[in-house]
């Protein structure tokens, strides 16, 4: 009976190791995965991206642990993580307690939580969610590509922010944040109205095949928004067009690699390691034949409208063929409203 009782304990505590090790190899391998999903992106869509000097740490949340990609030594000097991962391109450490009891992480800062420690880190971090606690915050994140277009998203306001001379410009303009402009938006019909149309010229450039008629949407967008932001200035008596260009260019270049990487999945072939061990991946099942109106909210403005008016901006200087992203985030104030504006008026002659 005793020898029994140990043969089942075994078992069971056997099972529980394999159960265990399975699952932080998922974790290693979705990490991979997505760091996989860099170049692709660099060599499309915005060169550098991939390159090791614009590479930031991750910290990967499960309910109870923390695992970190590719810290920087001074992260690593001062919690002494355990390595637990390693291949060519990532180191994965795990710690020994979880790092805070935020139930849920997406976002990309400068360092950790400071009521938890005085660390004063001068690169940004990616912090993320597992795909199972994101896909519970949000139903439609249902397959792990999906959930990795939102780290990836992240990931790039990473490659923004290591841009020393753009983050100090964003650092400046710290006091009014993307909750204020979304309330601004949230709290005024007029304005959303005024929003609305800006982006309606803005599509309708990006779609016309003629010349004039795009030049004319161009002029009208730019007239509409000098318009809306100085009625901004007389009703609520601020002056906010710093700070959309910020928001706006930060934003909408972020989308616009999300929104690519799914262009991408439409055509990717599976992941043979997550196929066989990640039951959340589906092969890009559902980006097969992917096509943007299938997600209106990429190109339609909501309360935080300066993603969609961003993201359709960068659209147009594509279109326009109009170089941006060898200088947007290395000259400090430079923004996308700013380069479409001064490459259109240089065009034309203004």
């Amino acid at each position: 009976m005793n020898i029994k009782i140990i043969l089942i304990m075994s078992i069971i505590l056997f099972c529980g190791k394999v159960n265990s090790q399975n699952n932080e190899e998922i974790i290693f391998d979705r990490i991979d995965y997505i760091f996989n999903l860099k170049p692709i992106l660099a060599k499309r869509y915005w060169k550098g991206f991939d390159e090791k000097k614009y590479d930031v740490a991750l910290i990967y949340f499960t309910e109870t642990e923390s695992y970190i990609a590719n810290p920087e030594e001074d992260f690593i000097n001062y919690y002494k993580p355990i390595l637990v991962f390693k291949n060519k391109n990532i180191k994965i450490y795990k710690t020994i307690k979880r790092f805070d009891k935020n139930p849920f992480h997406m976002e990309t800062s400068f360092g950790i939580d400071e009521s938890i420690d005085k660390i004063v880190r001068p690169s940004p971090i990616m912090y993320c969610s597992s795909f199972e606690i994101t896909s519970k915050k949000f139903p439609q994140s249902t397959s792990t590509e999906y959930w990795a277009t939102m780290i990836i998203h992240e990931y790039f306001h990473g490659f923004q922010f290591i841009h020393k001379k753009y983050i100090n410009e964003v650092l400046k303009l710290s006091e009014v944040s993307e909750d204020s402009l979304s309330n601004i938006f949230k709290n005024n019909i007029w304005f959303q109205e005024k929003i609305k149309n800006e982006n309606d010229f803005l599509l309708k450039a990006i779609q016309s095949n003629n010349k004039s008629e795009t030049e004319n949407y161009i002029t009208n967008f730019f007239t509409l928004r000098e318009e809306r932001r100085l009625e901004t200035k007389s009703k609520l008596n601020l002056e906010i067009e710093k700070y959309e260009k910020i928001y706006e260019t930060m934003e909408g270049t972020a989308r616009y690699i999300e929104y690519n990487l799914q262009v991408e999945y439409a055509t990717k072939k599976p992941d043979i390691k997550l196929v066989s061990a990640d039951s959340a991946y589906n092969s890009y099942k559902v980006f097969k034949n992917y096509k943007m109106e299938k997600d209106p909210w990429l190109f339609t403005p909501g309360k935080r409208y300066f993603y969609a008016t961003g993201f359709n901006i960068v659209r147009l200087l594509d279109k326009l063929k109009i170089n941006y992203k060898s200088r947007l985030f290395k000259e400090s104030k430079l923004s996308l409203d700013e380069i479409l504006k001064t490459n259109y008026q240089k065009k034309n002659g203004r």
